[in-house]
């Protein structure tokens, strides 16, 4: 009758789809399915008498033997199969004693092949729903663009945009950081708050903290009856942008950092401290973390102002939005001055080969001279300011060689000529209106001449 049960048994394990194997006390297997052989690769004549550790090393069927604890995994990778199954493994005891292990698994590598695919679908479509999203708030905020990786820097900031995060937008000079803060704004919980906008390269060092802090009435020579409120105060309970932060001064940037710290401010000529609640934006085309080296920006404020840094793409790396833009801004100074001037396909040509060292404001900056000057009809090259044919970089060809002028130019030597010669190429081409030539480079007036006297210009 025994063998007559161990017959049955054998008959309904093997018909089983999933694989079975029994070791014995001793780690020994002494029982496995056709189906456990078929995923192993091995028959099961190969696999009885042989130790579960030299089949499948590292099988957790081994543990049970000691731990006496069923366990059940879905799925996992067996690394020496090369495949994915789904386990549960028990105890066989007699007598209160564990005299066998028995475990059932089955074949899941297409299910997780499958659930991988499903979530890389799902990563696709999250992506595509992210960039409807991008585009959306870009008609919202009448920002023109296509191009892959700037829609995906304004999805990182609608992100951004749902937390009170600290976020540092870095990128060249006219590129749209401005365009970025206003959207991250847009779309937070404080939208309905102001947003304050300061551009530090535009107050002078001397009045820096009463702009950023404010003041009490008498509290100097010279206070406003009634005091000041700083910009901190008038931010209160929205959003306040700093743009160029890199030219703070450096006896601010504590002060600011304290500030962040400790969400009040102290006001000039005031003793108790103002609780404030702000959200802050940050913005800079300089290299924060090298001034952080030359330790003429603190390192405690820049890792407290880069909790979320977002990288604004300069123009020409977008060749696709400059078409876009072009037409946009050309749309517009048509209304403004009544005309209707379209693009000459010479222009628009070089358009797409220019550097745009200026980004989206010198092409805007560059259609709004040219139409001014175009009287009517198609828009060609001489209607373009005089600076942009000087300034202009042609596109290299694949065989032309690269190598700098003298012999062992590092690329920061390269990078000094390249933009001492731009400035003194602006300056020459401005005749001489140091004005005129910061508005070419897209300069603030701190930045410029403190460059010219670097480049002893």
């Amino acid at each position: 009758m025994a063998s007559a049960d161990a017959w049955v048994f054998q008959s309904i394990v093997e018909r089983f789809r999933d694989g079975v194997v029994v070791i014995d006390v001793d780690g020994v297997i002494v029982y496995a399915n056709e189906a456990y052989s078929r995923i192993l690769g091995v028959s099961p004549e190969r696999l009885i008498g042989k130790r579960m550790e030299t089949v499948e090393p590292g099988a957790e069927i081994t543990k049970v033997l000691h731990t006496r604890f069923p366990i059940q995994k879905n799925p996992v990778y067996i690394k020496s199969l090369d495949k994915y199954v789904s386990v549960q493994i028990f105890p066989i005891e007699k007598d209160g004693r564990t005299v066998a292990a028995v475990s059932i698994f089955k074949d899941a590598t297409d299910v997780a092949k499958l659930e991988r695919e499903v979530e890389k679908a799902n990563k696709k479509a999250m992506r595509y729903k992210r960039r409807i999203e991008a585009e959306n708030e870009l008609s919202k905020i009448q920002i023109i663009g296509k191009n892959k990786n700037f829609l995906n820097t304004i999805s990182q900031a609608l992100i951004a945009a749902k937390t009170d995060a600290t976020v540092l937008i870095k990128g060249e000079n006219g590129s749209g950081k401005d365009l970025i803060a206003q959207a991250i704004h847009a779309n937070s919980r404080r939208k309905n708050k102001p947003l304050i906008v300061v551009n530090c390269a535009a107050i002078p060092e001397s009045l820096f903290e009463s702009e950023m802090f404010g003041y009490e009435e008498g509290s100097f020579s010279g206070a406003k009856k009634g005091g000041k409120a700083g910009r901190f105060e008038l931010a209160n309970g929205g959003t306040l942008f700093l743009d160029e932060i890199g030219d703070m001064p450096y006896a601010v940037q504590s002060k600011l950092l304290r500030v962040l710290e400790s969400g009040e401010i102290e006001k000039i000529g005031r003793e108790d401290a103002v609780p404030i609640d702000i959200r802050l934006i940050a913005a800079t085309n300089q290299p924060l973390e090298k001034m952080v080296r030359e330790k003429i920006f603190r390192r405690d404020l820049y890792f407290r102002l880069n909790l979320v840094e977002i990288q604004a793409p300069p123009l020409r790396d977008r060749p696709e939005d400059i078409g876009l833009l072009a037409n946009h801004f050309l749309e517009g100074m048509n209304r403004k001055y009544g005309k209707s001037i379209r693009l000459s396909t010479e222009v628009m040509a070089f358009f797409q080969r220019y550097d745009w060292l200026g980004n989206v404001r010198e092409l805007q900056n560059c259609i709004e001279h040219a139409v001014i000057l175009c009287p009517d009809g198609a828009l060609e090259m001489r209607h373009l300011p005089p600076h942009m044919g000087e300034l202009s970089n042609p596109i290299p060809d694949a065989g032309q060689d690269l190598r700098p002028a003298r012999g062992k130019e590092s690329l920061r030597e390269a990078k000094i000529a390249f933009e001492s010669e731009m400035m003194r190429r602006a300056i020459d081409a401005s005749g001489g209106n140091k004005t005129r030539a910061m508005e070419m480079l897209d300069m603030s007036r701190r930045t410029f001449y403190r460059k010219i006297q670097k480049y002893n210009l």
